[in-house]
């Protein structure tokens, strides 16, 4: 019989992977959840499914905890997944009356933080916290005869807001014609001089006084328009047209006058003889639509950068500081090899008008250059990459059987993102308010062969406008999709406590009909459960996806870094 203590669990301080991959054999970790809830007026209720102290702190057995889950979300789709979590108290002796309609302190608990930590036992110092959040305004709290129910969603609710937001209305403007009523200004990013084709200029000016009577007669008052809600860099004031029966007129620069502060705001004066129209000095008519050529926000050096202008939106618009962000923001802004991953040298340009979630616009950028943004464990806003570069062929945490639950493990293809034909569409002109330009279409005709048949999909690269940068990024992503690659959801043992999303393990396993021998697999999605502190994932399976330093040894791998993607 062995004489080793494998009880490190019962004198650690640190939680760490060492620690974890020690105690791998044991049946008793201790790795335990505690919950701290902000009470209405100040304080903390302090909460866990077992009494205990922590750190001198009296945690008291109130709940059974539920899972928590983080995800990165489905590949091309634009939507970050939030953490939701309900939290049923008891309350069958009746403790929180005091907080509830009624009691002595009664006031709201939402918009109250909540705090979810996991740890060993009562050692302080290896806690972390898994979930941070406040209590929604939506279904947030209720209560029955035993129990109160908290609704948290974690820290960033806050980017669910929407963008942009700001309209011209008749209380600003009292001559605004009704086309202009409530039109959003639109935020603008990145150069709108160039690749303009087939128009001069794309990006329109509202007029704000069109139903002035001495601008439409009268005195022919000057024309003032808005450009944006956001300040610019550059208004090309030789290069603004009217736009009559489908034919441009160039202004010319004489009559452009009063450029306001931002370059946001300017004027035309009319009827001067510098611009004619059906044989006479142009007079302005109701209707009359106007178009610029403008460089949009200053980000100093990286204003045409696709995850600068991702990052500003998210500081500008939803509220973030730069400590919401993890240092790989700054890592892949400045990316510069290989060249179909070379994110600073491609060009990018928004102008966005409509109302939309900040994060679905964020997601959308990022995704054009096969960038992810998720939650991380520590909080932080991080970028997850689909760059083949980046990923790693030999992950030190390996998976073995005894690493996943009993009756867990379940492979299956990915339907919605397996696809080996695409074309891109790129290059929004708001002008006719769609992509203009089309690429090639692109194919991998040994997957086609192997599949029977071609599946088509088209990917939208709104923000990008040089085709080379869009056909390198459908390309990889070809190389990808066309690969008929495997998700797989399991769930790990608690070892596996300390991975993250975007992680890669090695899977060494061997169920029956189920084998992976040393395949990579990178983490899509990550919960905590806490019967028995499980930890469900969902794994993408490389076990036919190529990418630099691991070739699988399988017949049929027919797409990955090395596939080879033709043009149609």
């Amino acid at each position: 019989m062995s004489g080793k203590d494998r009880r490190p669990y019962l004198t650690a301080t640190v939680l760490d992977q060492a620690l974890l991959d020690a105690c791998a054999d044991n049946f008793e970790t201790k790795i335990e959840m505690v919950l701290e809830i902000e009470k209405p007026g100040g304080g903390l209720i302090y909460a866990s499914d077992r009494n205990k102290y922590v750190g001198g702190v009296f945690y008291e057995a109130l709940l059974v905890f539920p899972q928590i889950y983080r995800t990165v979300g489905e590949w091309l789709a634009p939507t970050l997944q939030f953490s939701n979590v309900t939290l049923n108290l008891s309350n069958a002796d009746g403790r929180f009356n005091v907080y509830l309609p009624g009691g002595a302190s009664y006031n709201s608990f939402i918009g109250n933080e909540v705090t979810v930590k996991i740890g060993l036992a009562e050692q302080a110092s290896t806690y972390r916290v898994i979930f941070k959040g406040k209590i929604t305004e939506i279904g947030g709290f209720s209560r029955n005869t035993f129990a109160v129910t908290f609704i948290a969603r974690d820290d960033y609710e806050k980017l669910n807001v929407l963008f942009p937001k700001v309209a011209m209305t008749k209380a600003s403007f009292p001559d605004i014609e009704d086309q202009n009523n409530g039109q959003i200004l639109p935020v603008i990013y990145g150069d709108w001089t160039v690749s303009l084709d087939p128009d001069p200029a794309v990006v329109p000016a509202y007029v704000l006084n069109g139903l002035n009577a001495n601008v439409i007669g009268g005195t022919r008052n000057n024309v003032q328009f808005r450009i944006s809600d956001n300040d610019l860099t550059l208004f090309d004031t030789t290069k603004v047209y009217l736009l009559k029966s489908s034919e441009f007129f160039l202004v010319a620069s004489a009559d452009v006058v009063n450029v306001g502060a931002g370059l946001k705001t300017f004027e035309i004066a009319q009827n001067t003889g510098n611009l004619w129209y059906n044989g006479a000095a142009y007079l302005y008519e109701l209707g009359d639509t106007f178009y610029v050529q403008i460089k949009g926000k200053d980000l100093g050096a990286y204003d045409d950068n696709i995850v600068s202008q991702a990052q500003d939106i998210l500081i500008t618009e939803a509220g973030s500081i730069s400590g919401d962000f993890d240092a790989n923001w700054v890592t892949y802004r400045d990316k510069a090899s290989p060249a179909e991953s070379a994110i600073s040298t491609f060009k990018s340009r928004i102008w966005e008008n409509e109302p939309k979630p900040v994060m679905e616009c964020v997601l959308s950028l990022l995704e054009q250059v096969r960038l992810e943004a998720f939650i991380d464990e520590n909080n932080k806003l991080k970028i997850n990459s689909l760059h083949f570069e980046d990923w790693n062929p030999s992950p030190s945490f390996i998976v073995k059987n005894w690493d996943i639950i009993e009756r867990t493990l379940v492979p299956k293809a990915d339907d919605k993102n397996n696809f080996n034909r695409a074309q891109g569409a790129y290059d929004f002109h708001p002008i006719v308010n769609e992509n203009v330009k089309n690429t090639p279409i692109f194919k991998n005709s040994a997957s086609i062969t192997q599949v029977g048949r071609a599946i088509t999909k088209q990917i939208v690269f709104p923000n990008l406008y040089v085709e080379a940068d869009v056909s390198s990024q459908l390309k990889e992503i070809l190389k990808i999709a066309s690969s008929l690659f495997e998700t797989i959801d399991c769930a790990f043992t608690w070892r596996a406590l300390l991975l993250d999303i975007g992680d890669f393990v090695l899977l060494s396993i061997d169920f029956g009909g189920i084998i992976y021998d040393n395949v990579p697999a990178m983490i899509r999605s990550k919960a905590y459960d806490p019967a028995g502190i499980m930890i469900p994932v969902q794994l993408w399976s490389t076990q036919m996806l190529p990418f630099p330093g691991y070739l699988p040894a399988y017949a049929g791998t027919v797409g990955g870094y090395n596939g080879t993607i033709t043009q149609e």
